[in-house]
């Protein structure tokens, strides 16, 4: 038997909802790496007037009987569970009122997977924001929240990680998709409000594996892709004329390039373009790339062609 989901509101929260277009939704279990997160949304919130959502997701385990062949009915933890998350939920909330007193703030709790509670909650959102450690291996970032996030929100999905200086730039991923407008876009209004530059980088594999970046073929290949990422970016340089901006074509490939030039910076923005399952085995995405080696906070953002 379930319970409801349930809100927990405090001071400034009475309008959070009412723009669900900019809502901030942060998944929020009281660890270090979720306050890191809360921290990065409410100052977001504070350059944004968005509200934000702190919500906190879990799945009561099911009982199966070692004979059984068919699952049993989940038994709900009882209220002494409900009101300790209440509880940490509240003193989040008070934190926040003091910390950033203009942010409308509130929590909620929903009960099932953090993944799918955080994707049906950003569905309407404006971002979604969730803690990120580095890990040291491939298994456990595949098996993460933020990786199942980042692969079916509709929103765009900032994995929070990382000490990053105020003054690093934020870095943009510039491939050939349609996807590089919506990355550009992002990038240059985070970038804008944090009063940093920005740097366009497009990864460039060599054709064919082949190693001689030097010979006249390669040379012309790599000018003609910087030609067209200055066409890219030139718009979004009209668009923000306050921001300064550099372009970068990196020869290698566009996941490991990107992951490694994000060393220098406070955010690094991509798209998060959903692959099929085969082709995702077979070719990990710049995402995952991002997820498993960027020290710094990841931004990736949905494009609006599928990739098949």
């Amino acid at each position: 038997m379930s319970r409801p989901d349930t809100t927990i509101v405090g001071r400034n929260a009475e309008e959070v909802g009412a723009v669900p277009d900019q809502r901030i939704v942060v998944g929020y279990d009281g660890s270090p790496d979720a306050r890191k997160a809360a921290r990065w949304a409410l100052d977001e919130a504070t350059r944004t007037d968005a509200p934000v959502e702190l919500l906190y997701a879990y799945e009561w385990p099911t009982y199966v009987p070692a004979a059984a062949m068919m699952p049993a009915a989940a038994v709900y933890p009882d209220a002494d569970t409900d009101d300790a998350v209440g509880d940490m939920l509240g003193r989040a909330i008070a934190t926040a009122a003091d910390t950033h007193p203009g942010v409308r703030v509130r929590g909620r709790v929903e009960h099932g997977t953090a993944a799918v509670a955080l994707t049906q909650r950003g569905a309407d959102a404006g971002l979604l924001v969730v803690g990120g450690p580095r890990h040291s291996g491939v298994r456990a970032l595949l098996g993460s929240t933020a990786a199942s996030v980042s692969t079916h929100a509709r929103c765009p999905v900032v994995v929070v990680r990382g000490e990053p200086r105020a003054t690093d730039p934020v870095l943009a991923g510039v491939d050939d998709s349609p996807t590089a407008a919506t990355v550009l876009g992002f990038a240059f209004e985070q970038a804008a409000v944090r009063g940093v530059g920005v740097r366009a980088v497009h990864g460039w594999p060599v054709p064919d594996g082949g190693r001689d970046l030097l010979c006249e073929r390669n040379l012309d290949a790599v000018a003609a892709e910087r030609r067209r990422l200055e066409e890219i970016v030139d718009c979004w340089r009209r668009r923000f004329p306050a921001v300064p901006v550099t372009t970068e074509v990196l020869v290698g490939p566009p996941g490991e390039v990107l992951a490694e030039a994000a060393a220098g910076a406070q955010l690094v923005v991509a798209g998060a373009r959903v692959r099929r399952a085969l082709r995702m085995a077979l070719r990990p995405s710049i995402s995952r790339h991002l997820l498993h080696r960027a020290r710094c906070s990841i931004a990736l953002v949905q494009g609006s062609t599928p990739v098949g």
